[in-house]
């Protein structure tokens, strides 16, 4: 049966994955002459940290709300 702390689990896990994506595209956005192309790291960048913190957000609110 699946709780409610394993899926909150989940959702903080996945926005964290998500974090590092965005910091690896970030020192990548940062780096000369890098291939893909800066704008396409730029949308890559607000994408994943967009993601990262709506998967954050929920899985504390579900934290909080479980007790």
């Amino acid at each position: 049966m699946i709780t409610l702390k394993g899926v909150s689990t989940l959702f903080i896990l996945i926005g964290i994955i998500f974090l590092i994506g965005t910091f690896y595209n970030f020192t990548a956005y940062k780096r000369p002459g890098i291939y893909p192309p800066k704008r396409i790291l730029k949308n890559r960048i607000g994408s994943l940290g967009g993601a990262s913190l709506i998967f954050l957000f929920i899985g504390i609110l579900m934290i909080i709300f479980a007790k």
